[in-house]
């Protein structure tokens, strides 16, 4: 392996510059590639440090190149598939679907056609034949599991934000990704801003070139504050935590667009009303913990998981390029979201560890300089700015910190062992995490499914591993889920839709309890039902912040009835998912969208729908509503309403309560009343419209704009993509995409009828013969 540093001494600018080097231990200085003399395909004139040395000492084979953000890592991955071009398909990934866009945006003039594969809808029905696809890590470690001929065709896969490889969640499926490259000999370059032990992890990927990078585009300035010193100097409004960050934030005065890392959410949404009002800021969130106030001054705005999506989406743009200038932040913006910013702002908690003699933070380190990485935009500020601001610990035990974290052991998700929690969806998680692990290759490579696993970083790391995974292997056989080393139909089934058997075997237990029991409270039945079939992991604590203390009183009813129903105690956070689809925040009138992993369910909801058809363990109709369900947070007896372009959650929430409050038991002649002009149903959505709006000018306006989206409803109710999606997988997706809505319906409801209730699951095994 050939290993090199980039110095910070590097020189880089319009004219050209130069690199300083380390390599194999000797100081070298080279100058930067020209790319005309090369000729390369790039706009630029001369190639920056990193994608020089790169260019320069890469021939074959895997790599790895840590590099700080806006380093040019794009370019690097081009002139990786440049390298290998005659291998076959160049495979970008990388961990979100807002990156995977932009990257389709910038390799297109690369390529004669790139493909995309982020779970959207549309994307699943086309065949991939480009010569490049950018994907999210899910949807290549799907493909490779199910033998996807676009990942049979692979020549060379790029895995972004490899240091991912830590999370709890995700972690693990890139561990599968690599090992699948290194069983198969397929190059592959990982590419991370910062990652500890960067040296391991190059050798277990096999790398023959592994970069660091001390040089930035941009330079750091980092400057050190403790909370208590810095406090004194500080004029405060009040004394409260959050008064206290605003206050600091006005005496520290970062310029230009700062984002301002917070250690929790509390702390962010309560910041967020300090600059409402008391400092007069306009507030761009539109999903709140609390009302504001109309205010003409400087925008601000908070970025966090219970954010909705499509609020998120919007607010990196206005801070991209619009007059956002302060956004407060979680750390979740460290990781996946390219939005770089002038200044960074981090609030760090330390504590000092008495065993082991060492302060620990929060957030973790590696997180703060994921943070750090944020600071400064290249070409249009000269320096960035690092402001971390050290409460419990002082400020040179927190640089001498950052400055050792780069240098500690490589670890993954696995190797440092699986978090159990509460919020998710199989009973036993850590069973669940494993099996799926392995039955991923066991698909893929049948009886030597052990050669791949075991060349997983955590399972070399950790030999134990080895044994429990067998074990579990074995237990799959005893409950039929593998055959002679085989994995049956219904299995493949499963982990093409990332649900574990153990998940299973929880939803049939849940299905076989509530055969008979299902009445009048279908939406709570069913979101109980189907919750072992999402891989969403849903929060009470998240949904009181916006839903207030009320959830919980509505969550124990919930929890109560669905426990005297089936016998069965929740313990996974069903009744989130049942408060959600019953409407339960269409009252709040804080909140403009569900919020956090509740507004990310389409996706979820369209993989829910084709592994139910899949299974055909409920007649179309009934899978039809239960998707719609998930998808659009509308009871099921209404829930065609979210197939309806324009209403959205509130809206169709409206039409859901008073489509109650008429005791109408469907969608439809809820519809063709308003249609008519019934005085009594009109009526009844202006008292359920009442629960939500106060002036009468707001509710005239919702009124008169739901009505006139229902005057242009067309029958059938459903979403053509949807259904189409569905539809391919009995008619093939090239006549898929050719149906009409009707058509399409057709083939669904000839298709999926559902299974007698005594069928069991010898019938569900059928499903996939």
């Amino acid at each position: 392996m050939k290993i090199i540093k980039i110095l910070e001494s590097s020189i880089f600018d319009e004219s050209g510059g130069h690199v300083e080097l380390f390599v194999d231990g000797e100081l070298k200085s080279e100058e930067l590639v020209n790319v005309v003399r090369e000729g390369l395909p790039f706009k630029y004139t001369f190639l920056n440090p990193v994608q020089t040395v790169f260019y320069r000492y890469y021939s074959s084979g895997n790599a790895l190149v840590s590099s700080s953000t806006s380093s040019g890592k794009t370019l690097v991955a081009l002139l990786f598939s440049m390298r290998n071009r005659e291998r076959g398909r160049f495979i970008y990934t990388a961990p979100t679907r807002s990156l995977i866009r932009e990257k389709f945006k910038e390799f297109r003039p690369f390529f004669s056609s790139v493909g995309i594969r982020t779970g959207e809808l549309i994307e699943e029905l086309d065949e991939v034949v480009q010569p490049a696809v950018v994907c999210t890590y899910e949807s290549l470690l799907s493909a490779a599991r199910n033998r996807a001929k676009w990942f049979e065709e692979a020549g060379a896969v790029v895995i972004d934000e490899v240091h991912v490889i830590r999370d709890p969640l995700r972690g693990a499926g890139i561990e599968e990704i690599v090992s699948y490259c290194l069983e198969e000999g397929i190059p592959l370059l990982a590419l991370s801003a910062t990652i500890p032990g960067a040296l391991d992890l190059a050798k277990w990927m096999e790398a023959e070139l592994l970069i660091e990078s001390e040089w930035r585009p941009v330079p750091l300035e980092r400057k050190v504050f403790n909370m208590s010193k810095l406090l004194r100097k500080v004029k405060l409004t009040g004394s409260s935590p959050e008064e206290k960050v605003v206050a600091l934030l006005e005496h520290l005065k970062p310029s230009g667009k700062t984002i301002v890392f917070v250690p929790r959410k509390d702390l962010g949404w309560q910041a967020l009303r300090v600059e409402n009002a008391l400092y007069g800021k306009r507030v761009v969130n539109e999903t709140l913990p609390f009302g504001v106030e109309e205010k003409e001054g400087e925008k601000v705005a908070f970025h966090n998981a219970d954010v909705p999506q499509a609020e998120r989406e919007a607010i990196e743009d206005e801070f991209k390029e619009g007059d956002l200038n302060r956004l407060y932040a979680t750390q979740t913006l460290a990781y996946g979201v390219n939005l770089p910013a002038d200044s960074v702002v981090i609030l760090v908690r330390g504590s000092f560890d008495r065993f082991t003699y060492r302060y620990r933070f929060f957030p973790d380190l590696l997180t703060v300089l994921q943070m750090e990485g944020r600071a400064g935009r290249f070409g249009l500020s000269e320096k960035g700015y690092s402001y971390i601001v050290v409460t419990g610990a002082k400020e040179d035990a927190l640089e001498k910190a950052l400055e050792e974290e780069l240098n500690m052991p490589f670890e993954t998700a696995l190797s440092s062992g699986i978090e159990n929690r509460n919020a998710v969806s199989c009973p036993n998680r850590r069973k669940s995490f494993l099996s799926l692990m392995v039955l991923g290759p066991l698909i893929r490579y049948g009886k030597s499914w052990r050669e791949a696993v075991t060349s997983m970083f955590s399972l070399k790391k950790n030999p134990l591993l080895i044994k429990e995974v067998e074990e579990i292997v074995s237990e799959l056989e005893a409950l039929g889920f593998i055959d002679s080393g085989k994995p049956t139909p219904l299995t493949r089934i499963l982990v093409s839709s990332f649900v574990s058997p153990f998940c299973f075997l929880e939803f049939t237990e849940r299905l076989e309890r509530v055969r008979g029991a299902l009445g009048d409270e279908r939406t709570l039945l069913y979101s109980f039902v189907v919750r072992p079939l999402l891989r969403k992991e849903f929060y009470p604590s998240a949904v009181a912040l916006f839903a207030g203390e009320g959830f919980y009183r509505e969550a124990k009813k919930i929890s109560s009835f669905l426990e005297e129903v089936t016998g069965i105690k929740v313990k996974d956070n069903s009744e989130v998912l049942a408060f959600y689809a019953s409407g339960g925040f269409f009252p709040c009138k804080n909140v403009a969208r569900p919020p956090g992993e509740l507004s990310t369910l389409p996706t979820e909801s369209s993989l829910l729908a084709q592994l139910l058809c899949k299974l055909n363990v409920f007649d179309f109709e009934t899978v039809h509503r239960i998707a719609m369900m998930v998808r659009s947070g509308i009871p099921y007896e209404f829930s065609l309403l979210g197939s309806i372009e324009g209403l959205g959650y509130m809206r169709g929430n409206a039409l859901a309560l008073a489509g109650k409050l008429m005791k109408f038991h469907s969608e439809v002649p809820l519809i063709n009343a308003i249609r008519e002009g019934d005085a009594y149903t009109l009526e009844a959505l202006k008292e359920a419209l009442s629960y939500r709006y106060e002036s009468l000018s707001s509710l005239e306006r919702e009124f008169n704009a739901i009505v006139k989206i229902v005057e242009k409803i067309k029958f059938p109710l459903g979403n053509l993509k949807l259904l189409r999606f569905l539809a391919s997988l009995f008619v093939g997706r090239r006549k898929a995409l050719e149906l009409s809505k009707e058509e399409a319906l057709e083939v669904l409801f000839e298709s999926v009828r559902g299974q007698e209730e005594n069928e069991g699951k010898d019938r569900w095994e059928a499903t996939g013969g």
